[in-house]
């Protein structure tokens, strides 16, 4: 008799486990159907509720993104952080938060995210790009071109960096 109420209690235990994962997969398509038709506030409600649900990468870094888009990005750091929190290794959350304290003005913190980014995967596009731009206002010129080649080299249809090399070369 035991084996037969463990096995009833684990049918129903899978059935709870499948029901959670189709809520959760219903939310997050919610959110993107709304991100889709350009409403980011009700895109971002049913994101943050499939959180609750299940933490996901791939939804912080949709949150993330969709608060920079916003401008609001008190907000987008928060995601950004706890999200780490979780998926320490997502090199997506990283350089969406140093793109925020950069946007935020904190300068150092966005060179040193981007740091580690790049000590992660030093191939990963705009990170030498965002450090080029923040070089460059800080005023140091030559680090922010040797950032802007540097990002050249890693991704080469870059119109920005080859953009700004070339708004550089003109100044002298």
């Amino acid at each position: 008799m035991k084996p037969k109420l463990l096995f009833i209690f684990f049918l129903f235990f899978l059935c709870g486990c499948k029901t959670q994962n189709n809520q959760w997969k219903e939310k997050v398509k919610m959110g993107d159907y709304y991100f889709v038709n350009k409403n980011i506030d009700m895109a971002l409600k049913y994101w943050i509720e499939s959180l609750q649900i299940k933490k996901d990468p791939l939804t912080y870094e949709k949150i993330v993104s969709s608060f920079i888009i916003k401008n609001d990005f008190n907000e987008g750091e928060r995601y950004a952080l706890e999200g780490l929190t979780y998926f320490c290794n997502c090199d997506n959350l990283l350089f969406n938060l140093a793109l925020i304290e950069f946007y935020l003005g904190k300068h150092d913190n966005s060179l040193r995210i981007l740091d580690e980014l790049l000590m992660k995967n030093m191939y990963y596009p705009n990170a030498h790009y965002l450090k080029g731009i923040i070089y460059e206002k800080n005023g140091e010129i030559e680090k922010a071109k040797k950032e802007f080649i540097e990002e050249i080299n890693i991704n080469p249809g870059s119109k920005k960096a080859w953009k700004k090399i070339k708004e550089m070369k003109n100044e002298k």
